[in-house]
Protein backbone atom coordinates (compact mmCIF):
# COMPACT_ATOMS: atom_id res chain seq x y z
CA UNK A 1 0.00 0.00 0.00
CA UNK A 2 2.79 2.49 0.81
CA UNK A 3 5.95 0.64 -0.60
CA UNK A 4 7.11 3.25 -2.89
CA UNK A 5 7.41 5.46 -0.28
CA UNK A 6 8.45 2.53 2.45
CA UNK A 7 11.39 2.09 0.14
CA UNK A 8 12.71 5.80 0.57
CA UNK A 9 14.10 5.33 4.39
CA UNK A 10 14.69 1.72 4.02
CA UNK A 11 18.32 0.73 4.50
CA UNK A 12 19.12 4.25 6.20
CA UNK A 13 20.07 4.56 9.71
CA UNK A 14 16.85 5.94 11.90
CA UNK A 15 16.19 6.72 15.39
CA UNK A 16 12.51 5.00 16.70
CA UNK A 17 10.74 8.25 17.15
CA UNK A 18 12.09 9.51 13.80
CA UNK A 19 10.71 6.12 12.18
CA UNK A 20 7.27 6.66 13.87
CA UNK A 21 7.19 10.19 12.47
CA UNK A 22 8.23 9.14 9.33
CA UNK A 23 5.50 6.32 9.40
CA UNK A 24 2.88 9.08 10.38
CA UNK A 25 3.54 11.03 7.82
CA UNK A 26 3.73 8.40 4.42
CA UNK A 27 0.06 6.72 6.03
CA UNK A 28 -1.52 10.40 7.68
CA UNK A 29 -2.31 7.98 11.09
CA UNK A 30 -0.91 8.97 14.15
CA UNK A 31 1.02 5.74 15.96
CA UNK A 32 0.08 5.15 19.40
CA UNK A 33 3.10 4.77 20.81
CA UNK A 34 6.48 6.66 19.21
CA UNK A 35 8.75 3.40 20.01
CA UNK A 36 6.35 0.58 18.94
CA UNK A 37 6.63 -2.54 20.67
CA UNK A 38 9.87 -4.31 20.20
CA UNK A 39 10.82 -7.90 19.91
CA UNK A 40 14.21 -9.62 19.25
CA UNK A 41 14.11 -11.93 16.02
CA UNK A 42 16.26 -15.41 17.29
CA UNK A 43 16.97 -17.64 14.30
CA UNK A 44 16.50 -20.77 13.69
CA UNK A 45 19.88 -21.41 12.56
CA UNK A 46 22.21 -18.41 14.04
CA UNK A 47 24.67 -16.97 11.98
CA UNK A 48 27.55 -16.06 14.29
CA UNK A 49 29.48 -14.28 10.82
CA UNK A 50 26.28 -11.71 11.53
CA UNK A 51 28.00 -8.46 12.55
CA UNK A 52 24.48 -7.54 14.01
CA UNK A 53 21.49 -8.35 16.13
CA UNK A 54 17.72 -8.16 14.07
CA UNK A 55 14.72 -7.19 15.81
CA UNK A 56 10.76 -6.79 14.85
CA UNK A 57 8.84 -3.43 15.88
CA UNK A 58 5.56 -3.61 15.39
CA UNK A 59 3.63 0.34 15.09
CA UNK A 60 0.09 0.33 15.65
CA UNK A 61 -2.30 3.37 14.55
CA UNK A 62 -5.11 5.36 16.72
CA UNK A 63 -7.33 5.83 13.35
CA UNK A 64 -6.94 1.70 12.12
CA UNK A 65 -6.60 -1.34 12.87
CA UNK A 66 -3.44 -1.54 10.75
CA UNK A 67 -0.33 -1.60 11.48
CA UNK A 68 3.05 -1.34 10.54
CA UNK A 69 6.07 -3.80 11.20
CA UNK A 70 10.08 -2.48 10.49
CA UNK A 71 12.63 -4.99 10.81
CA UNK A 72 15.58 -3.13 12.45
CA UNK A 73 19.10 -4.24 12.63
CA UNK A 74 21.63 -3.16 15.78
CA UNK A 75 25.47 -3.99 15.95
CA UNK A 76 26.31 -6.95 17.67
CA UNK A 77 27.18 -7.35 21.21
CA UNK A 78 26.74 -3.45 21.72
CA UNK A 79 24.03 -2.01 24.72
CA UNK A 80 21.84 -0.32 22.26
CA UNK A 81 19.20 2.27 23.78
CA UNK A 82 15.75 2.12 21.62
CA UNK A 83 15.03 5.75 22.83
CA UNK A 84 17.47 7.18 21.87
CA UNK A 85 20.37 5.72 19.57
CA UNK A 86 20.00 4.80 15.85
CA UNK A 87 19.05 1.74 14.42
CA UNK A 88 19.19 -0.11 10.77
CA UNK A 89 16.11 -0.15 9.17
CA UNK A 90 16.21 -3.25 6.47
CA UNK A 91 12.53 -3.45 5.78
CA UNK A 92 8.76 -1.93 6.71
CA UNK A 93 5.76 -4.20 5.84
CA UNK A 94 2.56 -2.93 5.99
CA UNK A 95 -0.56 -5.08 6.83
CA UNK A 96 -3.86 -4.32 6.81
CA UNK A 97 -6.30 -5.99 9.69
Amino acid sequence: MHEEKFVLIENKEITLRELASELEAITGYTVTDSFGDINRIVAQKPNFDDDFETFLVTYEFNETADIVDATVTTPRNEKINFKTDPVKLRLLSYKSI
